[in-house]
C-alpha cells in the first residue's frame, strides 16, 4: 500500500471518529467539524483528475469544507 493511500485512510478515520463522538455527545458543532473534514477530503479526491498539486487540491477542498462547517455552525446556533 502505498504511503499516501495510507495517510489518506487515516484522515477518513480520524475524521470519522470525530463525527461519530459528535453525535455520541450530541454536540452539533464537533458533529460538522467531522462531517465537514470528511467533505474537504471528498472534493480533494473529486478534483484529482484534473490534475493539479495536492496542496492546490487540499486548499480547495478544505477551504469549501470550511466555510460550509462555520456557517452550519452558525445555523445551529441561531435556531
Amino acid at each position: 500500500m502505498a504511503t499516501y493511500t495510507l495517510l489518506q485512510l487515516v484522515e477518513v478515520l480520524i475524521a470519522s471518529a470525530i463525527l461519530v463522538t459528535g453525535v455520541l455527545l450530541k454536540s452539533p458543532s464537533i458533529t460538522l467539524v467531522g462531517g465537514g473534514l470528511l467533505i474537504g477530503k471528498a472534493i480533494l479526491n473529486i478534483l484529482a483528475p484534473e490534475g493539479g498539486s495536492v496542496y492546490r487540491r487540499s486548499i480547495i477542498g478544505y477551504g469549501f469544507a470550511g466555510i460550509l462547517v462555520v456557517g452550519a455552525i452558525i445555523l445551529v446556533h441561531l435556531v
